[in-house]
């Protein structure tokens, strides 16, 4: 562990341009893409820019503390998260297009909850590596935080290397090198809040997940979504070679042709085709 002053020598870089919100641009459908926890932007760029290259908008959120300080993000809690991705929402419904949210790891579950909230407002759902459950260790360590003493807030815990197969995109990964355990206890919070909500998600919806997801078990999360999505039209793809962080790893071509492919489905209120395969 370490603690709030050792944060202060060894924290993430500062931020730049890679790390912070973007808007790409488009017509006639608009995507809106969320990070995960401790992620930043650039997990999601690439899969703007092909989105955009669809001439699909594409605006991707930072959400609240993320791409700071970590005791920025340990100050944040996941209602000020979520109201970074409303405020997200607010700025492309505005541009009067159909809106799909698209969001990675616990950005799915903000993708979700906002699905759930907004009904038909939100067009359609993609959710990447969900984050539903976690891996058993990491869902332990959890319930050992929520146990000490509160001044735990001031707590971190030192992170290993990002979750990516591909030891190129690994190697510039930007990520911050502790998680505040204040951030793994709202992690918590809002999976309770959003799993019993999975059911009023009425949106067609997109899931994809590897079966190499060292932290967001694949059979979890996916046998989950597709047992209670309320969506009529619901497809699951599963990818062989990536890890986690699927939107920048090895299969990230086949992650974006997916959900471009769904997102241009919406295009002037229409629906997504079939995928190919």
């Amino acid at each position: 562990m370490a603690n709030h002053e050792s944060q202060k020598e060894c924290g993430a870089a500062p931020p730049n341009a890679a790390t912070e919100a973007f808007s790409f641009p488009g017509a006639g459908v608009s995507a809106l893409l969320i990070h995960g926890l401790t992620g930043t932007p650039y997990d999601m760029r690439y899969l703007g820019e092909r989105l955009s290259a669809a001439e699909i908008r594409a605006h991707g959120v930072r959400l609240a503390g993320h791409a700071r300080p970590a005791e920025e993000l340990g100050a944040t809690r996941h209602a000020d998260w979520y109201e970074s991705v409303v405020e997200g929402f607010e700025y492309l419904r505005g541009r009067g297009d159909p809106v799909v949210v698209v969001g990675l790891s616990m950005g799915a579950m903000l993708a979700a909850r906002l699905a759930g909230d907004q009904g038909e407002a939100v067009a359609g759902l993609v959710m990447l590596a969900p984050s539903l459950y976690l891996r058993r260790s990491v869902g332990l360590a959890i319930r050992l935080a929520a146990a000490l003493p509160s001044s735990t807030s001031l707590v971190y815990l030192r992170k290993t290397s990002s979750d990516i197969h591909d030891n190129a995109a690994r190697s510039v990964h930007p990520s911050t090198s502790f998680m505040p355990i204040a951030s793994m206890l709202e992690l918590r919070e809002l999976q309770m809040v959003v799993r019993p909500r999975i059911r009023r998600i009425t949106q067609p919806a997109l899931v994809i997940h590897s079966r190499r997801d060292h932290t967001c078990p694949m059979g979890a999360n996916v046998d989950f979504l597709m047992a209670h999505l309320g969506s009529a039209e619901k497809r699951a793809v599963i990818l062989d070679e990536s890890y986690h962080v699927i939107s920048v790893d090895s299969e990230k071509e086949r992650v974006a042709a997916e959900v471009v492919q769904f997102v241009a489905g919406f295009r002037a209120g229409g629906r997504p085709a079939p995928a190919e395969g």
